[in-house]
């Protein structure tokens, strides 16, 4: 029975050094992000696989000491698409002045880590761009896959966070407070944003 256990983790190990290049897995298990190269949807799948078998890591708490910031009464948001700008005097500013370019970035590292494209759509923050819509405003990801279908998704920046740290590899996801929480409960989650099937 031990030598089953045995070819299984050889093939887990072949597999793993298949989806990241020489470099190889960091000193702490998880993927160094300079060794992650372009996924394809196979790799994801089986990175999946092991982000639902492994044992989760155990939570690490980051800092504690932040005071919360009152939101801006105002926050003018400028479409990257169109280049108009959009008023926002509600809810909304916190995100605008404080995370949307977190989030902009965050959607770059994920169609860099990714062999499909990866687009993050901000229209609905656009009044010019959002045209008549009762929707929004929220931010959509785009996935367009090899076969030219597409997947669309509503996302917050902490599904943009989750999906980035598990795109390179990680088992856990960095929360704004650099808090370290276990990814595996988010694997449906990551299923449906990337439009990849069980």
């Amino acid at each position: 029975m031990w030598y089953i256990a045995a070819v299984a983790g050889v093939v887990v190990a072949g597999a793993l050094a298949g989806i990241v290049r020489t470099k190889g897995v960091s000193e702490s298990g998880i993927f160094d992000s300079e060794g992650i190269r372009a996924l394809s949807t196979s790799q994801i799948d089986f990175l999946l696989a092991r982000l639902e078998s492994e044992e989760p890591p155990a939570p690490v708490f980051g800092a504690m000491c932040y005071e919360m910031m009152a939101a801006p009464p105002v926050a003018e948001y400028v479409c990257p698409v169109c280049g108009e700008k959009t008023l926002y005097e509600d809810s909304h500013t916190a995100f605008i002045e404080w995370e949307i370019e977190g989030a902009r970035r965050v959607a770059e590292s994920i169609n860099a880590s990714t062999d499909f494209n990866v687009v993050l759509d901000e229209t609905l923050f656009c009044e010019f761009c959002s045209g008549e819509t009762e929707e929004g405003p929220w931010l959509r990801l785009r996935v367009e896959h090899a076969d030219g279908e597409e997947t669309v998704n509503r996302v917050s920046l902490t599904d943009l966070r989750k999906l980035s740290s598990f795109l390179h590899g990680r088992l856990y996801w960095l929360t704004d407070n650099d808090s370290q929480e276990p990814l595996q409960g988010d694997a449906d989650r990551i299923r449906e944003i990337l439009g990849i099937p069980e």
